[in-house]
């Protein structure tokens, strides 16, 4: 083992270590199961308190380095060198610790709605009516029609005018979630040849590793009211663009909203150069200062460009794993085929489910009730962060569950999140959003939607404290 802790160092000892432990284990060419140093040896070796050992060998081991076998010790686990698990376990972490975070942990990363607000009376007393309908339960629990159910197709149909969206049944898609929706996309034009598609730098993780496999990527930056337009148009002018993916509303990581004039330019600029938009409407709903829906870009598509997805992960609850899919009429037909080989159904009790909690009024309320409680969280938090040294709110939010915060230049946004997890506080830095060269190395993410007020009081403050001893240091 090599390196040494050094004690005049601004950097806390926990920080120091785990930044050593993490690249002996590394560099040194470790054999999988091969049995790693103990707490003992750890802690004479670099004269650190035990308990602080015992911390930094378990995030190493949340992050997928190091196992443990109670009695004997701990291991080195398979795929500990790959590049994916250094750079990407932020993001393995984040749907862990949104999930199944601990008591002494603070979830500001997670992106899903938070549990509390699940509805999950309405959906019992739902179920319950739904199982005990004899006469329809037997097809509701078969293969369903690979378009939807057609009634729920009906009330969508009423449902999406609060977008703006005028659509019948017959062109409208329900899939298991936005990620498959974008794999139905990808998978039907195919890539021969290869697709190029324009992606806003950042953006959501997800697509870019699912679109990348199937395309290739360029990067447009994005401005507080949507893309760098003159950018885009150089772009397009040196490049034949596919197609586009964008969230128009309340953007994830960045909660930018893209303006009416940048829609119709973009719609514009669609049909000119011939392209096709993918617009992912998931965070629309989330409104908090004004009293209505924001309208999509799907809205106002007039030449049949846009391809909309509207998850219900978000607005009801991820484990009814349902989207709705709205592509271009000509296409309908390709993707319901090629959905049938990808995702042959997708649940019929959770369809029924979903048309009764639209239908009757319940999705609205609830809805109503979410964006109150996250509305006074937004709030909350955007008060916290204003007097803050070191940071900025890039664009305040005015709806949806993120807050983009550029740190100082001499700050690593990658260095400040294990700071912040050593320290029991779960962000994420840029380069998650991006794998471009164009890396946004001074940004992270906050999300509001999982911690209560007291917890965000605390991570707050625990970002505060970071900062406050990094002044003029590069993290």
């Amino acid at each position: 083992m090599k390196d040494s802790i050094i004690r005049e160092s601004d950097i806390s000892i926990s920080t120091q270590l785990y930044d050593i432990l993490r690249k002996t284990i590394i560099e040194k060419k470790w054999k999988e199961n091969q049995k790693y140093y103990s707490v003992r040896q750890l802690s004479i070796r670099y004269n650190v308190n035990p308990n602080t050992v015992l911390k930094v060998i378990h995030i190493l081991e949340d992050e997928g380095y190091l196992y443990s076998v109670k009695g004997k010790g701990c291991f080195i686990k398979k795929g500990y060198n790959n590049d994916i698990s250094v750079r990407m376990t932020p993001i393995l972490n984040t749907f862990k610790f949104g999930q199944f975070s601990k008591e002494t942990e603070i979830n500001l990363s997670n992106g899903a709605p938070p549990k509390e607000f699940f509805p999950i009376k309405d959906y019992n007393k739902l179920l319950n009516e739904i199982l005990n309908d004899k006469e329809n339960i037997n097809s509701l629990m078969g293969y369903q029609n690979i378009q939807g159910l057609e009634s729920l197709r009906e009330v969508l149909s009423d449902f999406t005018k609060k977008y703006g969206i005028i659509s019948d049944k017959n062109n409208m898609i329900l899939c298991s979630g936005t990620q498959m929706a974008l794999q139905l996309i990808s998978t039907s034009f195919g890539i021969n040849p290869k697709k190029t598609i324009a992606l806003s730098n950042p953006t959501y993780q997800n697509a870019i590793f699912i679109l990348k496999n199937f395309c290739d990527i360029e990067y447009i930056d994005l401005q507080y009211d949507g893309w760098n337009m003159k950018e885009f148009e150089n772009l397009l002018k040196n490049k034949k663009i596919d197609f586009v993916y964008i969230m128009t509303n309340f953007q994830n990581p960045t909660g930018i909203s893209w303006s009416f004039v940048k829609k119709r330019h973009l719609l514009a600029l669609a049909e000119k150069f011939d392209f096709y938009i993918i617009e992912d409407e998931c965070f629309s709903d989330f409104f908090y200062y004004s009293q209505k829906t924001p309208h999509s870009l799907k809205a106002l598509d007039k030449n049949d460009r846009v391809f909309f997805i509207k998850t219900f992960s978000k607005i009801v609850m991820p484990g009814i794993s349902l989207a709705l899919f709205i592509p271009p009429k000509k296409y309908i037909e390709n993707l319901s085929l090629n959905k049938y080989f990808i995702e042959t159904t997708t649940s019929g009790i959770n369809q029924k489910f979903l048309e009764f909690f639209i239908k009757r009024g319940l999705l609205d309320k609830h809805l109503s009730n979410l964006r109150n409680v996250l509305k006074e969280k937004m709030d909350f938090t955007l008060n916290l962060l204003q007097n803050i040294k070191h940071i900025e709110v890039i664009f305040e939010p005015k709806g949806g569950f993120f807050i983009w915060l550029k740190l100082a230049h001499y700050i690593d946004s990658e260095k400040f999140y294990y700071k912040c997890k050593l320290r029991g506080l779960s962000i994420l830095p840029s380069f998650v959003f991006s794998s471009t060269t164009k890396e946004l190395k001074s940004r992270i993410r906050i999300s509001i939607v999982s911690a209560s007020m007291q917890e965000i009081k605390k991570g707050v403050e625990i970002i505060e404290d970071i900062l406050n001893h990094c002044e003029n240091l590069d993290m």
